[in-house]
C-alpha cells in the first residue's frame, strides 16, 4: 500500500513540477535564457496540470487522514493550473469567427524557412503555386536555394522581389505579385525588410522578419524583437509582419504586438493548433523523430485586415512547416 501512494506521488510530482514552472514562466517572465526557451512550451502545461487533476481526484476519493487532506488542496490548484492554462490556449479555438468577406479583395501570404537553403525549393514554389500566393516570405534563403527556385518556376509565379539571398541564415527575401515600393533593411542579425505593397485593394506596409533565436543569454533575440517592435509601431498604415518569429504568442514580444494592435492571423481565423516547428520527421534525438511542438512562424496584421484562415504545410529539407494565410483587405 505504502509503495502504491509512493508511486502514485512521484507521478503527481512529476507533472505538477513542469506545470507549475510554465505558469511561473508565463506570469512573471523571467530573464534568464532558460527561461524564454521553456516559455515555447506554455500550451502544455494544460495537459500536465489535466493529468494531475485525475490522479488527485483518484488519491482523494481512495486516501485517507493527511493524504486526502493534501490531494484535496492540491486538487483545486490543479483545477486553477487547468482553467488558467485553457485560457491562455483558448484563441486559435474560441476566437470570433471572420465576418462575411463577399466584395474584400482577398490576399494569399506564405511564409517558409528554408533552413541553410537545404528546402526541396521545387515543393515550396508547387505549394505557392497551388495554394495562389500573392506574397511569399522566405528566410535563410542561400544563393544556392535561390537558383533552385528560379529553376523552379518561382520567377513565372512572381514578378517582383525585394532582400537578397545570403549563406547560413541570413539570406531573406520577399517575391510578390504586386509592386514592392520603399524596400530598407531592418537592423535584424538575420536580414529582415520593410517594405511597402501596392494591392488592387491599395497599399499594405510589410514587413519580412527573421528575428534570431533565443540561444544563450537571448540577448540577440531580445534585440531582434525589440528592432521588430519597433518597425511595426512605426507605420499607422494596415501592415503585415510576416516571418519566422523564433518565438510563440505566449512570448512577451509577441503579445506586446497584439498590444500595440496586431492579430496573430491563426489565432484570429480559428486555426486550431499549427505547430509549425520542428517540422515533423526533420529533427530526431535519441533516434527517435521529433513531432511538431511550437508555433514560431506567423503571419499578424493590423486593423483593416482579417484572417480567414491559415495552414501550415510540410517541405521535404527544413526543420519548419511553412504557413500559408488567406486575409481579407
Amino acid at each position: 500500500m505504502r509503495l502504491r501512494w509512493l508511486l502514485l506521488g512521484l507521478l503527481v510530482t512529476a507533472v505538477l513540477v513542469p506545470a507549475f514552472l510554465l505558469s511561473y514562466d508565463r506570469l512573471l517572465d523571467p530573464q534568464g535564457g532558460a527561461w524564454v526557451r521553456l516559455l515555447a512550451f506554455t500550451p502544455y502545461a494544460l495537459a500536465l496540470y489535466t493529468v494531475a487533476f485525475l490522479l488527485l481526484l483518484l488519491a482523494w476519493w481512495r486516501g485517507r487522514g493527511f493524504w486526502r487532506g493534501t490531494a484535496r488542496l492540491l486538487v483545486v490548484v490543479a483545477l486553477a493550473g487547468m482553467l488558467l492554462h485553457a485560457f491562455w490556449a483558448s484563441g486559435p479555438y474560441l476566437g470570433t469567427p471572420a465576418a462575411d468577406a463577399a466584395g474584400h479583395h482577398r490576399l494569399h501570404v506564405m511564409t517558409a524557412n528554408l533552413r541553410f537553403g537545404q528546402a526541396d525549393t521545387s515543393r515550396v514554389v508547387e505549394v505557392a503555386v497551388a495554394d495562389d500566393v500573392d506574397v511569399l516570405v522566405l528566410q535563410e534563403v542561400t544563393p544556392q536555394a535561390l537558383a533552385g527556385l528560379e529553376a523552379a518556376g518561382l520567377g513565372q509565379a512572381f514578378e517582383h522581389r525585394a532582400g537578397k539571398p545570403a549563406d547560413g541564415p541570413a539570406g531573406t527575401m520577399v517575391f510578390s505579385h504586386y509592386p514592392l515600393r520603399g524596400v530598407h533593411r531592418l537592423a535584424t542579425q538575420f536580414g529582415g525588410y520593410a517594405m511597402e505593397m501596392r494591392t488592387p485593394a491599395g497599399r499594405v506596409h510589410l514587413l519580412a522578419v527573421h528575428p534570431q533565436p533565443p540561444l544563450g543569454d537571448v540577448t540577440g533575440w531580445r534585440t531582434d524583437q525589440g528592432v521588430v517592435r519597433h518597425a511595426a509601431r512605426a507605420t499607422s498604415e494596415r501592415t503585415l509582419v510576416v516571418g519566422d518569429f523564433n518565438a510563440t504568442m505566449d512570448h512577451v514580444p509577441m503579445r506586446s504586438l497584439v498590444g500595440i494592435g496586431f492579430a496573430d492571423a491563426a489565432t484570429q481565423a480559428n486555426s486550431q493548433w499549427q505547430p509549425t516547428w520542428p517540422a515533423s520527421g526533420e529533427v530526431s534525438r535519441f533516434g527517435l523523430a521529433v513531432p511538431s511542438l511550437v508555433p514560431i512562424d506567423h503571419v499578424l496584421l493590423s486593423s483593416g485586415m482579417r484572417a480567414l484562415r491559415t495552414e501550415s504545410v510540410s517541405v521535404p529539407g527544413t526543420d519548419h512547416r511553412a504557413l500559408v494565410a488567406l486575409v481579407a483587405l
